[in-house]
């Protein structure tokens, strides 16, 4: 039997689980992502809304992506510890950030987006499929 994949923020108020496990991983290069987290990409990964179970309090920002889509980025309300980010494109996924996995070694992209954002002190792995 696998373990289940759990995830928190830095003060433990929130927390989720994921019922149907990951569906992708990837690295966000997009100027929003860089913003969001402080860095030159975000480590995303995309987990089924339907299965998966969140709790404690969100804030939430919503804005308009250079894709057109609308996002809205979810932090906790307690420690603003970025958590999680929805799209208007795709309503059924959370994408998750990396770092807030228990276990973040179950991590592992397999590309990169928007990477003409990337900045030229940012290097990825260089063995990832690259999307502009």
């Amino acid at each position: 039997m696998s373990q289940a994949i759990t995830g928190r923020c830095m003060c433990s108020s929130v927390r989720y689980e994921l019922g149907e496990g990951i569906r992708f991983c990837l690295f966000c290069q997009c100027r929003d992502c860089q913003r969001i987290t402080g860095t030159g990409h975000a480590a995303l990964f995309g987990a089924m809304r339907k299965s998966t179970a969140v709790s404690g309090a969100l804030s939430s920002f919503e804005y308009q992506a250079e894709s057109g889509a609308t996002m809205q980025s979810l932090t906790c309300a307690e420690c603003g510890n970025p958590i999680a980010k929805l799209s208007s494109r795709y309503p059924e996924l959370y994408f998750f950030h990396a770092a807030t996995l228990d276990r973040p070694e179950l991590f592992t992209p397999k590309r990169a987006v928007w990477s003409g954002s990337s900045q030229p002190w940012d290097a990825l792995p260089p063995a990832l499929a690259v999307e502009e």
